[in-house]
């Protein structure tokens, strides 16, 4: 049972703060700005001084191969640990925001989950990655996406009731005045062995990743989530996709790099996944 609610996406101008009102293909707002929905549906709302690059944001290369990857079902429990947090700890009907969608590929498996719970929901997404947010829009036709800043995040205040983040930077200001009371923030961030096989065919003394127990301002840490799994890597191509999705794929030697994708075969993961909520309304 598809339990998604067609509800016209909620937002906000960029420039001036405005709600934005979608008429003829254009989002306008009552100052005069506008922003044109592009053919596969979403919405370039990044600002000009927002942008750090050109084209800012993961490319076309390392999107088709996280895509590939992320499809394959190498990460599967994260995307369940995050369908059961939210719908464990998260207001119903449920209205679901990506700080840092990429091609959506975790919404798309969180929506499939509350589908099979028959839980209503609505979807919206943002990256900076123009890429990524024509492939999610393309792929994804339940829910909104936008070309955006998770530091200026397009949306009204009190307007989400959940927001998950994944490996993805934000400011937990924006996410506090996009949140209602009783809403719940997911973050996921690497745990400190995720990857460590892949950290050791690129360097030769790899760290351990560093990790903080501080919750944001503003917020009180209700749940968290150890995921940590091992899954097997087959194929050249498939050894390349994972090295494509990491800051790696640009350190690496190509001696180093040609060894990788000939040898490495048993790969760790580790997410640590922490659910917060705001600290007034903290349990």
């Amino acid at each position: 049972m598809n339990s998604f609610v067609p509800e016209q996406p909620v937002w906000q101008c960029p420039a001036c703060r405005t709600p934005l009102h979608l008429s003829q293909r254009q989002w306008r707002c009552e100052n005069g700005h506008c922003y044109d929905v592009a053919k596969q549906g979403y919405v370039n709302l990044l600002l000009a001084q927002q942008r750090n690059s050109k084209a800012p944001g993961d490319n076309n290369d390392m999107i088709m191969a996280r895509r590939a990857f992320l499809q394959a079902g190498y990460y599967q429990p994260l995307a369940d640990t995050l369908s059961e947090l939210l719908i464990n700890l998260a207001p119903k009907p449920l209205r679901l925001f990506d700080a840092g969608c990429g091609e959506g590929y975790y919404l798309g498996e969180i929506a499939k989950r509350l589908d099979r719970e028959s839980i209503e929901y609505s979807l919206q997404g943002i990256d900076i990655s123009k890429p990524a947010v024509q492939k999610a829009a393309k792929h994804h036709k339940v829910g909104a996406f936008a070309v955006a800043s998770c530091f200026n995040i397009p949306l009204p205040a009190s307007s989400q009731q959940g927001v998950v983040q994944v490996f993805a930077p934000s400011s937990p200001a924006e996410i506090r005045r996009i949140l209602t009371d009783d809403g719940v923030w997911l973050v996921a961030e690497p745990g400190e062995r995720h990857l460590y096989a892949l950290k050791a065919s690129v360097y030769d003394q790899p760290e351990l990743h560093t990790q903080t127990d501080a919750a944001p301002e503003g917020f009180e840490q209700i749940a968290h989530r150890q995921v940590a799994f091992d899954f097997t890597l087959a194929t050249a191509e498939q050894r390349e996709n994972l090295l494509m999705m990491t800051p790696f794929y640009w350190q690496i030697s190509e001696t180093k790099k040609q060894r990788l994708l000939k040898t490495l075969s048993l790969v760790g993961a580790d997410f640590s996944v922490r659910v917060y909520k705001p600290k007034s309304v903290a349990q």
